[in-house]
């Protein structure tokens, strides 16, 4: 029996989400192209010791923005009878910053739809992620 670990789960739990509120048919390749960066943003943040409490606290929030997705990508790709490049990224763009979890004690934020910058340290990549956004950082 082979073990899953929970940023895999987490991210195909979304991608499901996304899937079933599509009606359309997707092209898995340009879907591949918009959320295979992102991976890693879900490693980063549920991949250590605290990320099963950040997923019980911010799963189903992730959930509903894969759904979303799903549903404004089926909307977009409507015309054209698929969801294609074009109707994935105008979904995606549209609940980008719902996509922002708020961290419990620092004042930063994670954010699972921004693509990774180059490596640093993780302490840098929250800053950097903060200020790519020009937003002031959330107290919890």
């Amino acid at each position: 029996m082979m073990m899953r670990r929970l940023p895999d789960i987490a991210f195909r739990e979304c991608v499901n989400e996304l899937r079933a509120a599509c009606r359309l048919p997707i092209d898995d390749r340009a879907l591949d192209e918009l959320l295979g960066p992102l991976r890693a943003n879900f490693e980063r943040i549920l991949g250590g010791p605290e990320g099963p409490k950040r997923w019980a606290d911010v799963g189903q929030r992730m959930r509903d923005n894969g759904r979303h997705i799903g549903a404004l990508a089926d909307f977009y790709g409507n015309p054209d009878g698929f969801v294609g490049p074009d109707a994935l990224n105008k979904a995606f763009t549209a609940i980008k910053d719902a996509c922002t979890v708020r961290v419990e004690a620092a004042p930063v934020a994670f954010h699972f739809c921004t693509p990774p910058p180059p490596a640093q340290d993780s302490t840098q990549d929250e800053k950097v992620l903060v200020r790519a956004h020009d937003r002031e950082p959330e107290l919890v």
